[in-house]
């Protein structure tokens, strides 16, 4: 699933870049933010900027999460880049493009603290090529609309 982050009420944001454009197989991301407001609802994401050197539609990722509480959770998630055509989406150029996915919408944190999020890369390949930088964000949910009926 794309998402575009709008920055209407972006909490955190941090990123890697890879100088080489390579994310090596064994290379986990680590992202700490800490969050304090646990009043506030949050949606939490990923950007990834690739160019055309990345090889494949698709990108596996293994996330480990965790929590202020030290519960740990642990995903395997499957983001496309491109079309079934091959046409790459997300916002950029023909050479260079940058998407945006959702991963946890309308969440609530129990504690204040420290998130912990580890990220590894599953395509099976030593060096995946053409990753130009991997990042990690943190926006303001919107409200929910009201449904009642009153």
């Amino acid at each position: 699933m794309a998402f575009t982050a709008c920055n209407r009420g972006t909490l955190y944001e941090t990123g890697n870049e890879f100088r080489e454009q390579l994310w090596h197989k064994d290379s986990t991301l680590v992202f700490k933010p800490v969050v304090e407001d646990t009043s506030q609802v949050i949606n939490i994401g990923f950007s990834l900027e690739h160019n055309n050197n990345y090889p494949y539609s698709n990108l596996w990722l293994f996330i480990d999460v965790e929590s202020p509480d030290g519960k740990m959770q642990t995903d395997t998630i499957e983001y496309f880049l491109a079309e079934p055509d091959g046409q790459w989406i997300g916002k950029g150029s023909d050479k260079e493009r940058t998407l945006y996915w959702l991963y946890r919408r309308g969440v609530k944190l129990s504690s204040p603290g420290q998130l912990t999020f580890s990220v590894t890369q599953g395509m099976r390949r030593d060096e995946l090529p053409g990753v130009k930088s991997f990042s990690l964000w943190i926006e303001k949910a919107e409200a929910p609309e009201d449904s009642s009926d009153q």
